[in-house]
């Protein structure tokens, strides 16, 4: 005699493997639909951290300027508007950060026209040398820091830089928007160095337009 109780209780005992299939297909599906939009809200706050952060840098060189009446341009010699470009991070690279070579990384990595936000702006040691800092006595005195802490990296690990030539070179063409950006996601800083009046921020790169000369 069949036992009808047990033949049913051992064909709800699992899954088929059409039922295994069906399952993973959807699981598959699913996932396929969900990583593309994850992706797009972590590739969207990064890039609302790094359009937040220009800003944030972008006000601390205009408070200096307002409290020292220069740029955050000084040299080791203690001499004003010497450098080209400022980028963030503890230490001025050794190994060009970004993913092509332009004018915007190897003057800042150069011993002469580069330097840290944190140098200018967190410590007073212009290109890490405290007798070359700006005064702190006077009328017009360094009040820092301007910056609450170490200056980030962007949002993919690379340093925010600014154009603080503009502020100061006379050429007749080239240098007249001050310029502070993220290479963005590819890490390439697309946008051109010589930050003419008709530069643009071009590519995926991240930034603003801090001043512009006539």
């Amino acid at each position: 005699m069949c036992d009808s109780s047990r033949s049913t209780k051992a064909g709800k005992g699992g899954f088929t493997l059409v039922e295994v299939v069906v399952v993973l297909g959807v699981i598959l599906l699913l996932a396929g639909i969900a990583v593309p939009l994850v992706n797009g809200y972590i590739e969207d706050s990064q890039r609302g951290r790094a359009k937040s952060e220009v800003k944030m840098l972008g006000a601390s060189v205009m408070s200096m300027y307002k409290d020292v009446s220069v740029i955050p341009a000084r040299n080791s010699a203690g001499t004003d508007n010497r450098l080209r470009v400022l980028g963030t991070g503890a230490t001025v690279p050794t190994a060009n950060p970004f993913l092509n070579n332009s004018a915007w990384n190897t003057w800042f990595m150069s011993g002469t026209y580069g330097d840290t936000f944190d140098n200018q702006m967190i410590s007073n040691t212009p290109q890490g040398t405290a007798a070359a800092a700006y005064p702190t006595t006077g009328e017009f005195q360094w009040r820092g820091p301007y910056l609450p802490d170490t200056a980030p990296l962007d949002p993919w690990g690379r340093p925010y830089v600014i154009m603080v030539r503009s502020f100061h070179d006379a050429h007749a063409t080239n240098w007249k928007k001050v310029i502070i950006l993220s290479a963005g996601p590819d890490g390439r800083v697309n946008t051109s160095p010589s930050c003419t009046a008709t530069t643009n921020i071009t590519g995926d790169d991240i930034g603003m337009v801090l001043s512009q000369r006539s």
